[in-house]
């Protein structure tokens, strides 16, 4: 406890009265005891601080809350226009993401097209640099007499893992029963 001169003033007249009691009834005290110490009240009005903080501790209580209640506002109105902007965004992104499969898909279709025209030497050799992937995706498209004329012109490995990849045989996790 840190020392003031009220908490000093008080520990002094304690003290004092302490110690008075003691000289003055050291010998009535030998001779009857008694149960309870008499401790002298000495009433000190507390400081102005305190009074202060005991007066304004209710409407200080109110202003937090209203604060407190603004600030939540606030937020909320914030987190409602970050959801609407990120829902706009949403928006954009699914239109281009269907603009891109439509263009893909056209270019796929365009591409199978190429492809099934080409030579089957000429169509094998460039599916042969294709990914699997895509490989695959184009040989699915095409009629089942172009695909096979184009497989037979590839390499006997390449032309393997394609046919595998197509019954779906590279991939482990699908289970085939023929």
């Amino acid at each position: 406890m840190p020392f003031t001169l009220d908490n000093g003033l008080k520990q002094g007249l304690l003290a004092i009265a302490v110690v008075s009691i003691a000289f003055s009834g050291s010998s009535a005290m030998a001779q009857e005891p008694r149960d309870k110490p008499e401790i002298v009240d000495i009433l000190i009005p507390p400081p102005d601080s305190e009074l202060y903080c005991k007066n304004i501790a209710e409407a200080a209580s109110d202003a937090r809350v209203k604060w407190q209640t603004w600030k939540m506002i606030s937020l909320e109105a914030s987190l409602r226009d970050r959801i609407a902007e990120l829902q706009r965004k949403e928006r954009e992104f699914e239109t281009w993401v269907e603009r891109r499969e439509e263009l893909l898909g056209e270019v796929e279709d365009q591409v199978v097209s190429i492809i099934g025209r080409m030579r089957p030497e000429a169509a094998a050799a460039q599916l042969a640099t294709t990914d699997e992937e895509a490989a695959v995706g184009v040989l699915l498209k095409l009629k089942a007499r172009v695909a096979s004329s184009i497989l037979d012109e590839m390499d006997p490995a390449r032309a393997a893992q394609l046919t595998q990849s197509m019954m779906g045989i590279a991939n482990p996790d699908i289970q085939r029963s023929f």
